[in-house]
């Protein structure tokens, strides 16, 4: 039996030929555009972001007071400490003075700030003959106005320490990736006031063990202080993964014992917590 094609443009013509527009059909189809922050959208043609800063008048801005800057403070830091999961949404790098905010923290805070994120690529270096490969990015952070409150920025190159062994070709898609999520977690710094509790997303920068930041010389000569505890939403969490991956209380505290001297697993400290978490995420990657 032969196939019949259909021209679905023709036919959609033929079928709306006599339909007249309503007369104030323009009328609402431009006010509904203008209602629409451009700022939230793609280039038609480009499909490229680009972004559109709104202006702000003087008679919209105004000090926060003392009590509102407390109350606003204060709810942030609610939120990091009973919303965001060490060893998921930021980490505890070694020989730094503050957590490292990670993606999924940066991407949760944005949540709670009603913010969204719009990436653009500002400069980028393909040199195919030499495979080097560089990019710079930018991140807009959005009100649900369309109004820009907050820009990151994120530069990643394949001469980097952790990718110079690989050829630019193999990790180009994950440079310009590095790149976005770099430039992602500065955005929400800076529009969270957060730097006072986290830092950049070192992890992924190679840190030269020899060269810890943060610290000064006298403060290395100082006996370290004894990690943390581990909270309760840590223990939580890792408690989860060990019911996905079937193991049992009595078989986590061995390991604790053999491993970290802790004979019961509840005891651990945070960044112990933070290491048995990136293990078993280790395992479903």
């Amino acid at each position: 039996m032969a196939t019949k094609q259909i021209d679905l443009k023709a036919l959609l013509a033929q079928r709306t030929a006599g339909i007249v527009p309503a007369e104030n059909a323009q009328e609402v189809i431009e006010t509904a555009e203008q209602s629409i922050p451009k700022n939230l959208m793609f280039d038609a043609e480009a499909t490229e972001f680009k972004p559109e800063t709104k202006p702000v008048h003087g008679s919209s801005i105004r000090r926060l007071t003392v009590e509102e800057a407390k109350e606003s403070d204060g709810e942030m830091s609610r939120f990091i400490d009973e919303v965001l999961v060490s060893g998921v949404d930021y980490g505890i790098v070694p020989r730094t003075s503050k957590p490292t905010l990670l993606k999924p923290g940066a991407e949760k805070i944005l949540n709670f700030l009603g913010l969204v994120a719009r990436t653009e690529v500002v400069n980028r270096i393909e040199d195919t003959g030499s495979g080097y490969f560089a990019y710079e990015c930018k991140v807009y952070v959005i009100d649900r106005d369309g109004v820009v409150r907050g820009e990151g920025l994120g530069i990643t190159n394949s001469k980097e320490g952790k990718y110079a062994k690989s050829t630019g070709f193999a990790v180009q898609n994950t440079i310009i990736k590095m790149a976005k999520k770099r430039a992602l977690v500065d955005a929400v710094l800076n529009v969270g006031a957060i730097s006072g509790r986290f830092t950049q997303d070192v992890e992924d920068m190679n840190l030269d063990p020899d060269t810890p930041m943060g610290r000064n010389p006298e403060e290395l000569k100082q006996k370290p202080k004894d990690p943390r505890p581990a909270t309760k939403k840590q223990l939580e969490y890792l408690e989860k993964l060990m019911s996905q991956h079937n193991t049992s209380a009595a078989a986590m505290s061995r390991y604790t014992k053999e491993h970290y001297g802790v004979d019961d697993y509840r005891q651990i400290n945070g960044i112990q917590a933070s290491e048995l978490i990136e293990k078993y995420k280790a395992l479903q990657s």
